[in-house]
């Protein structure tokens, strides 16, 4: 399993999970990915649900906005 985390220009964030995991837990390691990264001081808000992009639920990602403060 692989969990990318990429922020894009403008404070847009995906986050990508891939391997051989069910979307239920593709899901759940994102949901804790989003935890972590707000526990850690970094605002984010989600701008949609959990997707699935491949059948098998090999790969999920959700969008985001991180929002910094200065």
């Amino acid at each position: 399993m692989e969990v990318k985390v990429i922020v894009l220009p403008g404070g847009k964030l995906q986050i990508f999970v891939d391997g051989q995991v069910s979307f239920e837990q593709a899901t759940q390691i994102t949901k804790t990915v989003l935890a972590q990264l707000n526990a850690a001081g970094i605002e984010i808000s989600e701008v949609g649900p959990v997707e699935q992009h491949k059948d098998g639920a090999e790969h999920v990602h959700i969008a985001g906005n991180v929002h910094v403060q200065q």
